[in-house]
């Protein structure tokens, strides 16, 4: 069972723009060693801000992510806490190429605030950060619940 850990998440983080944002997620995430609870050591690089903290203006699957994401940006500080929490269950992420669930994505969920973390777990077992995201749908929320735990594998 996930736990509610809501109390002591960091306070949302207030940008003055975009780039002040980006600046704190290179100072702080690029240019800093961070790893989780269970010692995975993530890389975060710049290339993976856009995707992150930008949005589709359009809802469509295809559309390009446009859009600075005040609402995620705010949360920046989220991202390390949710990677360093004891309490939260990893799981695995999903291929939607392949329908099927994939070990070596890593989805930690932070209910009930619905915040998800994806990392891509390469063959050394170090990850690299790919995005995180508020999840605006219960369907979505409770398969994400719902998928395999994610099994740390030794190289």
């Amino acid at each position: 069972m996930e736990v509610d850990n809501s109390m002591s998440l960091p306070a949302l983080r207030n940008f003055v723009d975009e780039a002040e944002c980006k600046k704190y997620y290179i100072d702080y995430y690029c240019n800093k060693e961070i790893c989780t609870h269970d010692g995975i050591r993530v890389k975060f690089h710049e290339d993976t801000f856009e995707h992150s903290f930008y949005i589709r203006a359009q809802k469509k699957w295809k559309s390009k992510k446009n859009h600075f994401s005040v609402e995620r940006g705010e949360r920046i500080d989220w991202i390390k806490y949710v990677l360093q929490d004891p309490t939260i269950i990893p799981r695995q992420g999903y291929d939607k190429a392949k329908k099927c669930f994939d070990n070596s994505r890593r989805v930690t969920f932070l209910a009930p605030n619905n915040y998800v973390i994806v990392i891509q777990i390469d063959n050394k077992g170090d990850g690299r950060f790919v995005t995180a995201f508020i999840v605006d749908s219960e369907e979505v929320a409770n398969k994400i619940k719902g998928s395999p735990m994610w099994v740390k594998t030794t190289s």
